[in-house]
């Protein structure tokens, strides 16, 4: 299961070598594999031990870091980031995995209405910070947790149509920030290297989700169906979009949101 932590490594490879070969800096490209190396040494020298992962006092801890975003200064109105220093971490794609894990952890414990509301006032802040990609994404896996958590038709059809009113406004009122080429358009520029290198782009891309459906823990298969929903809607949402490409592209909040999934997949299989 170790193995699985590899995954990954192609996409971060390529996304580096397309930013090296279309001229971006050095300090740019080179903090998505420093990133890579510590967060894969963090998860298992630390992750495994202490199995932080999936506890429920991450749910809370995962909503206040995203509602510090809104106390951040943000850019031309968008709030997605908290500054540490120099540095800003995109928190939506570091906590939404570990908040889809701590929902279902709660949701065997709790009714579906605690759970109902949560998702809902997750699913509002991100439309507000505005990320429709994220929203989206979050909406639809938590929908599979919720739906699984009752067959009740009026409650299926009530969280539907909220749902549906958050993401269609949420894909109505995106961001005007422009991409970002070794951000948003990082697909581009490995595509500019040349076709071989495009299509070995899109597959180390279209294997991300996969360890989630391949080799989901046996008592927490749903769990790890939705998470890799989630990272699917992620990288189809950069089709219609001006949405960072995860993994690939620069940025290492996804390179740590992406790792904390894999971390707690291998934990939870091994375990199981």
């Amino acid at each position: 299961m170790k193995k699985i932590y590899l995954i990954p490594l192609p996409a971060i490879v390529i996304g580096t070598v397309a930013m090296y070969m279309n001229g971006v800096s050095t300090i740019i490209w080179i903090q998505n594999i420093l990133a890579s190396l510590i967060v894969m040494l963090f998860s298992e020298f630390s992750w495994r031990k202490n199995k932080i992962i999936g506890r429920i006092y991450i749910v809370p801890l995962a909503i206040l870091l995203l509602l510090l975003t809104f106390l951040d200064v943000g850019l031309e109105g968008v709030h997605r980031w908290v500054s540490i220093g120099p540095i800003r971490f995109y928190v939506a794609s570091i906590v939404l995995p570990l908040l889809i894990i701590g929902l279902w952890k709660i949701s065997k414990k709790s009714n579906w209405m605690t759970i109902t509301i949560i998702t809902m006032s997750v699913s509002i802040l991100l439309a507000l910070q505005p990320d429709a990609s994220q929203t989206t994404a979050f909406m639809i896996s938590m929908g599979i947790i919720l739906f699984n958590k009752t067959s009740k038709s009026c409650y299926r059809l009530g969280v539907s149509g909220v749902f549906s009113i958050i993401l269609i406004l949420s894909w109505l009122y995106l961001d005007s920030l422009p991409p970002v080429p070794y951000v948003e358009e990082i697909v581009k520029m490995v595509a500019s290297m040349g076709v071989v290198w495009f299509v070995l782009g899109i597959i180390s891309l279209a294997m991300l989700p996969l360890p989630f459906f391949l080799f989901p823990p046996q008592s927490a298969k749903l769990p790890s169906i939705c998470i890799g929903v989630y990272f699917i809607i992620i990288l189809i949402s950069t089709l219609f979009g001006n949405f960072p490409v995860p993994v690939m592209g620069y940025g290492i909040s996804p390179i740590i949101g992406y790792f904390i999934a894999i971390a707690w997949l291998i934990n939870d299989k091994s375990n199981s």
